[in-house]
């Protein structure tokens, strides 16, 4: 994409998530963009459309999950001849430009889609009920906020907390109208300042109108759904996504005091919100295949149903894709990883559903299986990018980090009760700090893989190893080049890690 000029929107003939079209902003069609607004329907639909979009292979069905973040994460093995993941892997950023580039580009067009939405919706209360206008407008808000801060991770500098100087850096640019023109490269202190804001409002809308939000609704309060537009909360950017967002943020800024309170009252609420509820050991270890929930859906506090998301991703993750010959592109653990990993020598991860169920195991290759599809499966196309066992996890390095650690010890253990992980397995009150930090990165590696969550982690935290790489963690490594076209034709300030493939 270049200088992110190009905008275009989804139009669905209906909430079946069907696509009837495209609309690009050009003067001959900024009449049908017109129409589209004129109707609840339209809204609704547009909506539904940056969901699709946040969907597509560029970004979290495929590059932003199992692909691209998770392979310069080191969370897996790849052969050599298995194409440009090997290099990629060894941070060859050259072989990724495409990758790079079409998320980039990807990300702001679905941005520019959420923009024309939030400028539509403006003086529109005539023919919207209120909770459809306050329920999409929060929505668009906190899809705006969790985009940008998703590029902000990817193109800006992590370890703040250490490196508070790197926030007065250019890094992207907080995109917040629907135009042509070429918006400004902003700071990364002034990207944040534009997602607490967005967060912020959409929290405030969201509170009040979300069925998923728990606090009390007003007495006229009404929701409208005889469509069904408001089921399955979980799929959409709710109020609880908002919250979660918000934890990320402060997280990232290093900012565990503010972080925490909000995981808290997560969690103290957490057995208020429907449908949100630990997987079952009834469920994950169901006799029948078809009834395993592999993703652990009922935990997610906000996923994509991605059409068809196991045929985007069977050459990573099925051993068979290339049978009769062997899969040279497959992202796999080597048994002895996975063995150490879980613990099984010590019998820790023995029962744990995430080593017993989520992967496909051969002698030597342990490949990613929780996104496997198959005839008649009860729980295709899902992929989780918020899930309630982060905030347990954000809660545990908050609390360790205040010296709590017995308190953060009961929190990590609540999710690896929740895993399966026999009683007597559990950590003890009195590990030490350091160790309890050695644990919580362990239980992220577990929990997060094939999501693009590790990459992060990292980037945050300020690492200069990753396991599975002897090779130097730098800048270079962490801060993704902007891609060129933004530069030679946007204008933009090239990052450090462009000036230092120059």
């Amino acid at each position: 994409m270049k200088a992110i000029v190009k905008i275009t929107l989804v139009l669905l003939s209906s909430l079946t998530i069907s696509c009837q079209g495209w609309l690009d902003v050009e003067p001959k069609t900024e009449v049908k963009s017109d129409i589209m607004f004129e109707s609840e329907s339209g809204f609704k639909d547009a909506i539904i459309g940056c969901y699709i979009l946040m969907s597509s292979s560029s970004m979290y069905g495929r590059e932003l999950t199992t692909g691209f973040l998770d392979v310069i994460a080191q969370q897996y093995s790849i052969d050599q001849n298995g194409g440009d993941y090997y290099r990629i892997k060894n941070f060859e950023y050259d072989r990724a430009e495409s990758i790079i580039s079409n998320i980039w580009g990807q990300t702001y067009t679905t941005i520019a889609n959420v923009n024309n939405i939030l400028e539509n919706i403006e003086n529109k209360e005539n023919i919207l009920h209120p909770t459809h206008y306050s329920i999409i407008k929060g929505e668009a808000l906190g899809l705006r906020a969790f985009l940008h801060f998703e590029l902000l991770r990817m193109f800006g500098w992590g370890d703040l907390e250490n490196h508070p100087e790197n926030l007065k850096r250019a890094c992207i640019p907080y995109v917040t109208s629907y135009n042509k023109e070429i918006t400004k490269q902003n700071t990364g202190e002034e990207v944040l300042l534009g997602i607490h804001k967005d967060l912020e409002e959409a929290s405030v809308l969201l509170e009040k109108y979300d069925p998923w939000s728990t606090a009390k609704k007003n007495e006229t309060y009404v929701l409208p759904n005889d469509d069904k537009f408001y089921t399955n909360r979980m799929t959409r950017f709710n109020y609880w996504a908002v919250q979660a967002t918000m934890a990320r943020v402060y997280m990232w800024e290093g900012n565990r005091d503010k972080a925490l309170p909000i995981v808290e009252n997560f969690i103290n609420n957490r057995s208020l919100i429907k449908d949100l509820d630990w997987i079952k050991d009834q469920t994950i270890n169901n006799e029948a295949e078809i009834e395993r929930d592999l993703t652990f859906s009922t935990e997610h506090l906000f996923r994509l149903d991605v059409h068809k998301l196991y045929e985007g991703l069977r050459d990573l993750i099925d051993p068979d894709y290339n049978s009769p010959n062997p899969n040279n592109r497959l992202l796999f653990h080597t048994s002895e990883y996975a063995q150490k990993l879980f613990e099984i020598d010590d019998h820790v991860g023995n029962s744990d559903y995430r080593y017993t169920r989520l992967y496909t195991k051969s002698t030597s290759k342990y490949s990613v299986r929780k996104f496997y599809d198959m005839e008649n499966y009860k729980y295709p196309d899902r992929m989780p990018l918020i899930r309630m066992s982060e905030m347990y996890y954000m809660g545990a390095e908050c609390l360790n980090r205040q010296g709590k650690t017995k308190d953060a010890v009961n929190l990590l253990n609540v999710v690896r009760r929740n895993r399966g992980i026999a009683e007597d397995k559990m950590l003890p009150g009195g590990i030490t700090s350091q160790k309890l930090t050695e644990e919580i990165e362990k239980e992220w590696k577990k929990e997060f893989l094939g999501e693009g969550q590790m990459f992060y982690f990292y980037k945050r935290l300020g690492y200069t190893k990753l396991p599975n790489s002897s090779l130097p963690i730098t800048e270079k490594v962490y801060v993704l080049p902007i891609p060129e076209d933004e530069i030679n034709v946007g204008g933009r300030e090239p990052n450090s890690t462009t000036d230092e493939q120059k």
